[in-house]
């Protein structure tokens, strides 16, 4: 295996805790503000460093990796909105995606040395960028697992329909299965697997798809509407993080773009992935909304709310199949996460192998998927759910550190209009994160209360 596989391989979260601000680099700089850094100088040819992931790769490797659980969801979204305002959302989140992605390239091509998220919030304001990156960027870290666990369990009952397989058995089936797929340490030992988890998930989506258009509509069926009147003020927030999430995944960022043989070229994946997304997510989002009009279960991913048969059950096949996966791949990256954390130690790679360090894995990652289950049969409501981990690092990883880390430590490169833009998205997103987390837990409350009454 080369450097450049190894590269791409690797856990999201690095093992050195021993990464140094940018501007503490050169003592020359001390005494300059970050805004007055100078990117260090590279090859104008390549960019790069001339190994690495190409930019047709990396289009690929990001679209398995984000066209994912979110577009089960965009029937729900637009239901919860109505025609004019789901359809500015999605149009908002794309535009916003691309230019996330120049914002990534530029903070990589200022502080090349960085590896992970917060490598650049240290680079960029300290010890404190760093704080500012764990409560947000890796607290959605460690919801991930959640979400895949409480799909996995939704797929699982539909898949077994005819034994009304309950929802606590559902779980503890997936939580048997991910505990000793959660010992696997390295993200190299699940790669190969992945494809079968983005073929998954294809599968999943286009039998949902041609279920949607041939299935009769039910008698209560509501006509779609061009804008929706919310049943509760904290609607419209979980539609619109549901939206979010379907165009999240800004948190592995770092892994492909620093894997690039020319990051200065991950735009232009950026634009491929958002492009092909925005296209699979309006016919989702449109025709599952023209066809099951305005009121069905939004608590629910799409696969579960069609009508049970054979060809459902193979798309809950696939759709567990992604989420094993992917549940492998995030319980991996929050076990790294808090070791790295919490047990400095364990670091090394002859710790990290030892007994001691093989015990720490096992603790904690059963500890995730104890906290993953214990989540699943206590709120098992996937949209809601859902919009709660977005809500808690999506925007802010997607958007607002980004924002404030190139603010400080190249606002003095950019062009005025971008300045401005950067001011007005940090405090827009985080406003919007906070509005966000109260609705979406208000919603929570809500379900769990009706559902209980």
């Amino acid at each position: 295996m080369g450097p450049e596989d190894r590269e791409i391989k690797e856990p999201l979260i690095n093992r050195e805790r021993d990464y140094e601000p940018a501007h503490q680099e050169d003592a020359a700089n001390q005494s300059a503000g970050p805004g007055d850094l100078e990117a260090p100088p590279e090859d104008p040819e390549n960019k790069g460093n001339g190994v690495g992931v190409t930019v047709l790769m990396t289009t690929f490797i990001m679209l398995g990796d984000m066209l994912g659980l979110g577009s089960l969801t965009l029937p729900s979204v637009f239901a919860r909105l109505g025609w004019a305002p789901a359809l500015a959302v999605i149009a908002i989140c794309a535009l916003g995606t691309i230019y996330s992605g120049r914002l990534f390239t530029l903070l990589v091509e200022k502080v090349p040395n960085a590896h992970v998220f917060d490598d650049l919030g240290g680079a960029a304001m300290g010890v404190w960028g760093r704080r500012l990156t764990y409560c947000t960027v890796y607290l959605t870290i460690l919801g991930e697992p959640i979400i895949f666990h409480l799909t996995s369990m939704e797929a699982l009952q539909q898949i077994f329909y005819q034994s009304r397989l309950s929802q606590g058995l559902a779980a503890a089936i997936v939580a048997a299965v991910m505990l000793p797929l959660g010992q696997i340490r390295g993200i190299e030992d699940v790669s190969a697997v992945s494809v079968l988890g983005t073929l998954g998930m294809l599968v999943a989506l286009t039998i949902a798809a041609i279920k949607i258009c041939i299935t009769p509509r039910a008698e209560s069926y509501s006509p779609p509407e061009i804008f929706h009147k919310p049943d509760s003020p904290s609607t419209p927030f979980v539609a619109f993080f549901d939206a979010v999430f379907t165009f999240g995944g800004q948190v592995n960022w770092m892994r492909y773009v620093t894997s690039m043989k020319r990051p200065r070229k991950f735009p232009r994946a950026v634009a491929a992935v958002t492009s092909v997304m925005t296209v699979a997510y309006l016919a989702v989002g449109s025709v599952g909304y023209y066809r099951l009009g305005s009121h069905f279960d939004l608590t629910k991913p799409l696969t579960s709310i069609l009508p049970q048969d054979a060809w459902l059950m193979a798309a809950n096949v696939g759709l567990l199949a992604h989420c094993i996966v992917a549940y492998m791949i995030n319980l991996n990256i929050w076990t790294h996460l808090l070791l790295h954390l919490f047990v400095p130690s364990m670091n090394g790679e002859e710790e990290s192998s030892s007994w001691r360090g093989r015990g720490a894995w096992a603790l904690v990652s059963v500890a995730g998927i104890g906290l993953s289950w214990l989540v699943s049969v206590t709120f098992p409501y996937f949209s809601t759910v859902m919009a709660i981990i977005a809500a808690l690092g999506d925007l802010a990883g997607a958007y607002a550190l980004p924002a404030l880390f190139v603010l400080y430590l190249m606002r003095h490169r950019l062009p005025k209009w971008e300045r401005v833009l950067c001011y007005f998205v940090i405090p827009i997103s985080l406003a919007l994160s906070a509005v966000g987390i109260i609705s979406s837990v208000r919603e929570l409350i809500s379900e769990y209360q009706g559902h209980h009454a």
